[in-house]
């Protein structure tokens, strides 16, 4: 009889590959609990959410630089004068005002509608005019205003696909020497005399 009870009441026979309770393991856990599969995709997710947001924390902070820099530099009263026909060059007129801290050098600039923009100075030499590039570019002080007129600093714009006529409007980009461009728009005026290249 004590044989028989005991038969009954004895735990079903288990072997070391199966349990009757537990088909699989439990998944490792950290120490709140959480399956560590889970825990890592959640640091890779919270990796990436920060790296993006770095690189658009990076992207605003360049923008908002470069627009400030910018910022510094007011353009006043862009012109040209207008061309005849047969005239493939060019002069542009403005002041220009470095409102910043640090000193801007202007190094030319381009225009889709002309081959090159660069920076000149006519000036008076044993009683003649006599007109030169600046290859170095025209530096700004801060707080300065330099102003580019006839008779004197100018941009030399060359290469015209068309002549320049009075009324129009032509769209510029300023270049300067730290990467930072200018739009200008000029306004072309009448010609004060002979137009081209000698009367700038």
């Amino acid at each position: 009889m004590t044989s028989l009870l005991n038969t009954v009441g004895a735990s079903p026979a288990r072997d070391h590959h199966r349990h009757p309770y537990n088909v699989g393991a439990s998944p490792a856990r950290d120490h709140n609990g959480y399956p560590w599969h889970s825990r890592s995709e959640s640091i890779a997710s919270e990796a990436r959410s920060y790296s993006n947001g770095m690189l658009a924390f990076l992207v605003l902070m360049l923008a908002a630089g470069a627009s400030a820099a910018s910022a510094e530099i007011r353009i006043e009263t862009p012109w040209a004068r207008a061309t005849p026909p047969g005239i493939d060059r060019g002069a542009g007129y403005m002041t220009l005002h470095n409102d910043g801290k640090q000193a801007r050098t202007l190094t030319g600039g381009t225009a889709d509608w002309a081959d090159s923009v660069e920076i000149h100075e006519s000036r008076e030499v044993d009683g003649q005019m006599r007109m030169q590039a600046l290859p170095e570019g025209l530096t700004l002080e801060p707080g300065a205003a330099v102003e580019l007129a006839p008779m004197g600093l100018h941009l030399m714009i060359k290469g015209l696909d068309e002549p320049l006529t009075e009324g129009d409007t032509r769209s510029l980009t300023l270049e300067f020497r730290n990467g930072e461009t200018r739009e200008a728009q000029l306004d072309i005026r009448a010609p004060d005399g002979t137009a081209g290249h000698n009367s700038h």
